[in-house]
């Protein structure tokens, strides 16, 4: 199974057009410049990749890269 970390990685370079030099740990969505819009998609591919529904704080603007990973971390392993 492929690291939350890296999925989201890959998600936000591919999806998103986030240069992954500049996908951190420490930075929140909003910093690589995901809007409401953005935020709604990534939660859909999400779900349609790993089968999980991540929870509305970890969908918004102010949730970093690490925590969105943590609690896919923790949905993955509870699924």
């Amino acid at each position: 199974m492929q690291d939350s970390y890296d999925t989201l990685r890959s998600i936000l370079t591919g999806a998103f057009r986030v240069p992954e030099d500049e996908i951190r740990p420490e930075l929140t969505l909003e910093q690589l410049d995901l809007d409401s819009l953005a935020l709604t998609e990534l939660v859909l591919v999400l779900h349609e990749r790993l089968g999980v529904r991540i929870d509305g704080e970890y969908a918004s603007r102010t949730a970093t890269v690490g925590q969105v990973a943590g609690h896919l971390d923790a949905l993955r392993a509870g699924a």
